[in-house]
C-alpha cells in the first residue's frame, strides 16, 4: 500500500510542478527575453526481488527550451539590422533636406542666372539691378543655411552616438553583474533560469548598440568581445566605451575601449557594428560628402561671378568688386603635434577645387597630402605648392616628424557664404572698352570679338589700329609700344592692355579701328551677358553647376535608397532568425493551454491513485478485524 501511495504522491507532485511551470510560461508570454521552460521528469525505480516495480516519478529540474546556435544567430543579425536602420533613418533626414526643388541651392543658382538674363536686356533698369542683388543674397543665404543644417544633422547623429555609448556601457556593466550572480547561484540547487534569460536579453540589447561576440562558458557565464576581438566582459569585470574628440578633427567624435587597467584602445567605425557603426558612418562619411560638394559648388559659383565682376565696370565706371564672400580655408595642427609649424591656405583656382578637406602630414623629409573624401595621397615636392585649386604655403614655425594638419577647404566655404554688394549700381554689367569702326572705312574690317582678360591702369587707354594696306596695319596707343607694319590675317587676335580682340573682314588702306573707354557703362550689357553665360559654363571641375548639383542630389538619393534596401534586407534576416529562435524558445499560449489541461488531468489521475491506495488500506484494516 505504501508503494502505491508513494507512486501517487510523486505523480501528484510532478503534475503540480508541471502546472506551476506552465503557469509561469503563460504569465511571462509577453515578457521580453523570457525563454519557455519545462519540467524534466525521471522515473523513480527500485530494483527488488520481485523485479523492477518502480517507485513513481521525480521532477529533477526545470530547464529552458534553448538552442544556443539560434540565439547566437538572432543576436548577430540584430547588430547588422540595427546598423543599417540607424544609417537609413539618418539618411532619410538628409534626403528630405535636399528634396526641396524650389527652395534648394540649384534653384537659387537658376534664379541668379535668370536675374542676369533680365539685367542683360535692361542694364540701366534699377529694378533689374536690385533683383540681381536679391537673387545673389538668396543664393548665398541658402548655401550658408544648408551647410548649417548639415552640421545640425551631423551633431544630432553624434548626440545619438553618445547616448548609444552610454547604453552600451550600462549593458556591459549589467552583464558583468549577471555573470557574478550566475556564478554565485551555481552553488544552489537547480539552474538560475531567470539569470540566464537576463543574460541573453542583455546580449541581444547590447548587439543593437554594437556588434558583440559572446562565448558562453559551461557554468553559464558569458565572455563578450568586440568585433575585432577586444575583450569587453570577462567574468565579473567589464570594460567601457569612451567618446572623445577626434585626434585630427575636434568637430568629430571617435570611440575607444577603456579596459579596467586604464588602457585605451581606439576603435574604427568598421570595428564597432550596431547602431554605433551606422551613426558613425553617417556622421563621418554621408554628411561630409554632402558638405564637401555643397562647399565646392558655392566656391566655384562665387569664384566665377567674382572673376567676371573683376573684368567689368559698374554703372559709375568703376572696376567691378567681388559679389560673394566665402568661408576661408584654414590649416589647423593636431593637438598632439610636437612641432611649431603653421601653414596658410588660399584658393588659387576655384574651378578645379575638389569636394574634400585634406590632411597634410610631415614625415621629417617631405610633405604628404591626403584627400579625406577618398584617401588619395600625393607627395608634395615642397612648399609653397598649388594642389587641386588650393595654394599651400608655410606661415612660420618648424614642423616635427609625424605632425599632422587638418586643412578645412570644402567644408569651410559654404558656412561663410554671403553676398557683398548692397548698391545696385555696383553690378559690373559693362566692359570697360569698346571697339569702334572708322566712319570713313572703305573695307569691312571689324572686331569679331573683344574680351577683357584683366583690368590694368592702361586698359581704358585709347588704342587706334590703322590699316596701311589690305595686309598691313599700325597700332598707336598707350601701353602698346606703337608697333607698325604688322601683318594682317583674317581671324587673327590682338592683345594689349588686358584686352584681346579678334579681327575679321577685309580692310582697305586707311581703314581704322579704335579701342576706347566705354562711354555709357550704365547702358552697356556685355559683361552682364557674360555673367548670364556662366549658367552654362563648366565651372565646377569641368562640369556645369546645375549638373553637379543634380549629381549631388542623385548621390544622396542613391545612398538613401541603398541604405533603406540594406536595412529592409537585414531586418528580414533578423526577423527570420528571431522567428526561428521564438519557435524554439518562445511561449505559444495555445500550446500552453493544451498542456495545462493535460497536467490538470494528470494531477487528478494521481489523486485518484492516492484515493485508491487509501481505500485499499481501509479495506485491509476492516478485513483484519
Amino acid at each position: 500500500m505504501s508503494d502505491l501511495m508513494r507512486i501517487g504522491r510523486s505523480a501528484m507532485n510532478a503534475a503540480y510542478a508541471q502546472l506551476q511551470t506552465t503557469g509561469q510560461n503563460i504569465a511571462n508570454a509577453a515578457t521580453p527575453g523570457y525563454v519557455r521552460r519545462e519540467v524534466v521528469l525521471q522515473e523513480a525505480g527500485d530494483d527488488s526481488p520481485q523485479g523492477w516495480t518502480g517507485r513513481g516519478v521525480d521532477a529533477v529540474a526545470v530547464r529552458r527550451i534553448y538552442d544556443e546556435f539560434l540565439v547566437r544567430e538572432s543576436v548577430a543579425t540584430k547588430a547588422g539590422a540595427a546598423q543599417d536602420a540607424a544609417r537609413s533613418e539618418s539618411l532619410a533626414r538628409l534626403d528630405r533636406l535636399f528634396a526641396d526643388g524650389e527652395g534648394g541651392l540649384g534653384a537659387g543658382f537658376d534664379d541668379l542666372v535668370s536675374a542676369f538674363t533680365d539685367l542683360s536686356a535692361k542694364p540701366a533698369d534699377p529694378s533689374a539691378r536690385s533683383a540681381v542683388l536679391a537673387r545673389a543674397d538668396a543664393f548665398a543665404t541658402r548655401a550658408a543655411v544648408l551647410d548649417g543644417r548639415l552640421v545640425e544633422l551631423r551633431d544630432s547623429a553624434q548626440g545619438q552616438l553618445q547616448a548609444e555609448v552610454q547604453k552600451a556601457n550600462d549593458k556591459l556593466a549589467s552583464l558583468a553583474l549577471v555573470n557574478r550572480r550566475i556564478g554565485e547561484a551555481r552553488g544552489a540547487s537547480g539552474e538560475p533560469n531567470a539569470l540566464l534569460d537576463q543574460r541573453d536579453k542583455l546580449l541581444a540589447d547590447l548587439n543593437g548598440t554594437l556588434r558583440a561576440n559572446a562565448t558562453i562558458a559551461q557554468d553559464g557565464t558569458v565572455t563578450v568581445t568586440s568585433q575585432r576581438g577586444e575583450p569587453l566582459v570577462v567574468g565579473a569585470a567589464a570594460s567601457r566605451l569612451s567618446v572623445s574628440a577626434d585626434a585630427l578633427d575636434p568637430s568629430k567624435l571617435s570611440i575607444a575601449v577603456v579596459r579596467g587597467n586604464g588602457v585605451t584602445l581606439p576603435m574604427e567605425g568598421t570595428e564597432v557594428g550596431g547602431r554605433l557603426a551606422g551613426l558613425m558612418r553617417f556622421a563621418t562619411q554621408d554628411v561630409d560628402a554632402a558638405r564637401y560638394e555643397v562647399g565646392r559648388l558655392v566656391a566655384s559659383v562665387a569664384g566665377a561671378f567674382n572673376g567676371q565682376q573683376s573684368l567689368g565696370i559698374d554703372a559709375t565706371g568703376q572696376a567691378g568688386q567681388p559679389m560673394f564672400a566665402l568661408g576661408a580655408p584654414v590649416a589647423t595642427g593636431a593637438p598632439a603635434n610636437a612641432g611649431t609649424g603653421q601653414f596658410a591656405v588660399a584658393v588659387a583656382d576655384p574651378s578645379v577645387l575638389k569636394a574634400s578637406d585634406y590632411e597634410l602630414s610631415w614625415d621629417g623629409a617631405q610633405y604628404s597630402l591626403r584627400r579625406l573624401s577618398d584617401n588619395v595621397v600625393q607627395t608634395l615636392p615642397g612648399l609653397p605648392a598649388t594642389v587641386e585649386g588650393l595654394q599651400l604655403s608655410s606661415a612660420g614655425g618648424t614642423p616635427a616628424a609625424g605632425d599632422r594638419f587638418l586643412i578645412r577647404s570644402a567644408s569651410a566655404f559654404a558656412a561663410g557664404a554671403r553676398s557683398l554688394l548692397t548698391n545696385p549700381d555696383r553690378i559690373a554689367t559693362a566692359v570697360p572698352v569698346t571697339a569702334e569702326t572708322g566712319a570713313s572705312n572703305a573695307g569691312d574690317v571689324r572686331a569679331a570679338s573683344l574680351e577683357v582678360n584683366a583690368i590694368v591702369p592702361a586698359t581704358v587707354a585709347t588704342v587706334t589700329i590703322t590699316f596701311t594696306g589690305p595686309n598691313t596695319f599700325d597700332v598707336v596707343g598707350a601701353g602698346t609700344g606703337n608697333p607698325s607694319g604688322l601683318s594682317f590675317t583674317p581671324g587673327m587676335t590682338l592683345a594689349f592692355n588686358g584686352w584681346s580682340m579678334t579681327l575679321a573682314g577685309t580692310p582697305a588702306a586707311g581703314d581704322t579701328l579704335r579701342i576706347a573707354q566705354t562711354a555709357s557703362p550704365a547702358a552697356d550689357n556685355r559683361n552682364a551677358r557674360a555673367m548670364q553665360a556662366l549658367g552654362d559654363a563648366a565651372m565646377v571641375d569641368g562640369q556645369k553647376v546645375i549638373d553637379r548639383y543634380a549629381a549631388l542630389v542623385g548621390d544622396i538619393g542613391t545612398r538613401t535608397q541603398s541604405a533603406k534596401t540594406a536595412g529592409d534586407m537585414s531586418q528580414r534576416i533578423h526577423e527570420d532568425a528571431e522567428r526561428a529562435r521564438t519557435e524554439m524558445s518562445g511561449v505559444n499560449l495555445d500550446e500552453e493551454a493544451a498542456r495545462l489541461l493535460q497536467y490538470q488531468q494528470a494531477y487528478q489521475a494521481a489523486a485518484k491513485v492516492i484515493a485508491t491506495a487509501n481505500e485499499m488500506f481501509r479495506s485491509l484494516l476492516q478485513a483484519a478485524g
